[in-house]
């Protein structure tokens, strides 16, 4: 029922003040020194290459990675199981400094830069950068040393760290090649191919240097096992040359309009006690806007890896972690990464070995795409996808899990107007959070139980779930983990900005609830530019204490305020689309 609240914009309601703020969205994540392990790196990608920078000033080790990489086992071996994610190879930078002061390393969010800075010995500045392009597909590096001392660069192999790695690297590589081509670095790896299944038969990465050793370009590409494929390298070369030609400045000038306006979308400006809430709400954005774009969605460690043989093979868990990675998309208004996830699901849907992972969730994640854009073109291109998916199982009071579940796939309406689902949901919250030691150790337990919180309208088991992600699932280059500081992981950056943003505000077709479960040190703040489901943009939002403001734009343009005052229960309803019929039909299948 449509309440009368719809007080379209005036003159006199724009010009009220917004409320104070004291902190300033995140965009840069700071660390004091180099990387203590690999896991522990500064991240950049493009959605299809990534690197890991570890931040060492005299000798750098960065890890690379392509999101295609998944080696070729002997199917027979792993029981059918999907082949392992694995690191392209090292990149070693080495540089004549012998002492250093005033080190720092950044993460610029809006540019994607990774940046190492220090001061040598004799006071003279030394600063390296690198990104991974979306326009030009390459790594690019730049160094500023105001001493011109001059860098060397090697392409090295991954090392063999332990008996995991050994076994993959002897089942699954035929050989390794580490010189120079062309002019360039060259390293090539050639598989097995013991998997019928996987059309990989190695890659190739290649380095070329420019502007007197102080930049360097790296691109990255698999290799087909048709016969007839053509070599990648020419291709690469052509690429490299005109990276050189233009320079780092000129890559950087193409590609930071493009990641500023994938990670500025969404801002959060919180006044709380704990100010690393706003700076891992940024850095988990930043890191699944890294690894998703072209034909890949995040895989268990986005798309970086720095061995043969990463915890899991770092597959894709289409049950848990991938709706979990994914979940900010839509809400974070970047809905053109559901293309990515349509391209992943239809490519996998051929492969024998995803048929038994398949579950309703990912389709549930196509089907929010249109909740939140109402498009009816995308509805008529995902409904054949989500069609071939199993219907979503009924919801039971003898399965708590699937109660928490299916809170977090946000459709809670069946399970809060039910008093005794309710009291099912409840129970679990407090079995699993309030003993003295918890049932929930993972990110994702913690996420999905914060966000049951939120729809329930628990704000301290939802705030107790954050301070637990908040005080061990992170590390020091703003990367995220799977445990408490185990396992290298993207659950946590996914789920982390969904989970405070339910907290502020949850939509549904019909409407919104505002402070649905607010802590209470969260004494003022400000969220701008998330997308709602009825395809309503929250140009802004901001509260203090229990009193806020929103700022609506609908979806014909319209925009609207509102505030606590106009409505005192927190609980907005709008007008129902003629689309949302669509929307109910479609997920009534699954």
């Amino acid at each position: 029922m449509l309440r009368e609240v719809r007080l379209y914009v005036t003159a006199a309601l724009l010009a009220h003040a917004s409320f104070a703020h004291s902190a300033a969205p995140v965009t840069v994540f700071d660390a004091d020194a180099p990387a203590r392990d690999w896991r522990h790196s500064s991240l950049t990608g493009n959605g299809t290459i990534g690197a890991m920078v570890e931040g060492h000033v005299a000798d750098e080790l960065i890890h690379l990675s392509h999101a295609s990489l998944y080696m070729p086992m002997d199917p027979e071996l792993d029981n059918g199981a999907r082949d392992p994610f694995m690191a392209a190879c090292d990149l070693k930078i080495s540089t004549d400094i012998k002492t250093w002061s005033g080190y720092r390393r950044q993460t610029i969010f809006r540019t994607g830069e990774c940046v190492v800075e220090a001061t040598d010995g004799e006071g003279r500045s030394y600063r390296r950068k690198v990104f991974a392009s979306r326009p030009d597909d390459v790594i690019a590096l730049k160094i500023e040393d105001s001493a011109e001392r001059e860098p060397f660069f090697a392409l090295d192999a991954l090392p063999i760290t332990g008996v995991r790695d050994a076994g993959t690297f002897e089942s699954g590589v035929r050989r390794f090649e580490v010189g120079k081509r062309d002019g360039c670095l060259y390293y090539r790896c050639e598989f097995s191919n013991r998997n019928p299944w996987n059309d990989l038969s190695g890659y190739v990465v290649a380095l070329a240097a420019g502007k007197g050793k102080r930049e360097a370009f790296v691109a990255i590409e698999p290799v087909s096992k048709d016969p007839l494929a053509p070599d990648p390298f020419p291709a690469m070369r052509k690429r490299l040359t005109a990276a050189v030609a233009d320079g780092y400045d000129v890559l950087l000038s193409r590609h930071a309009p493009a990641q500023s306006a994938l990670f500025s979308r969404v801002s959060l400006d919180l006044d709380c006690d704990d100010l690393r809430i706003g700076r891992y709400f940024s850095a988990g954005r930043y890191n699944i806007i890294s690894s998703s774009g072209g034909d890949h969605v995040p895989n268990l460690q986005g798309l970086w890896a720095a061995s043969w043989s990463e915890p899991w093979g770092s597959v894709y868990k289409e049950s848990g972690h991938l709706p979990c990675a994914i979940a900010f998309y839509n809400r974070g208004d970047t809905t053109e990464f559901n293309e990515c996830l349509l391209k992943w699901m239809v490519r996998k849907s051929k492969d024998p070995r995803h048929a038994h992972n398949r579950t309703w969730r990912l389709p549930a994640r196509l089907m929010d795409g249109y909740r939140h854009t109402l498009d009816a073109d995308w509805l008529k291109r995902v409904e054949p996808v989500v069609s071939e998916y199993g219907r979503r199982p009924p919801v039971s009071a003898d399965d708590p899990d699937g109660i928490i579940g299916a809170l977090f796939d946000d459709r809670p309406r069946e399970i809060i107007t039910n008093a005794v689902l309710v009291a099912a949901a409840r129970a679990e919250l407090a079995s699993r959070l309030d003993g003295a030691d918890g049932l929930a150790k993972k990110a994702i337990d913690y996420i999905g139980l914060g966000l049951a919180a939120c729809k329930l309208r628990d704000p301290l088991r939802a705030e107790k779930c954050l301070r637990s992600l908040t005080d061990g699932f992170w590390t020091d280059g703003g990367g995220s983990f799977h445990a408490e500081g185990l396992a290298f992981n993207m659950d946590a950056s996914g789920g982390y900005p969904y989970l405070v943003s339910e907290m502020l505000v949850h939509s549904e077709e019909e409407g919104i609830r505002f402070l649905p479960a607010k802590p209470a040190g969260w004494r003022r703040g400000r969220i701008k530019g998330l997308l709602l489901r009825g395809a309503v943009r929250l140009d802004e939002f901001s509260w203090e204490g229990s009193e806020w403001r929103a700022s609506l734009r609908f979806k014909d343009g319209t925009l609207l305020e509102l505030s606590s005052a106009e409505v005192p229960d927190g609980v907005y309803l709008y007008d129902s689309r003629d689309e949302k019929g669509a929307v109910d039909a479609v997920q009534s299948r699954n």
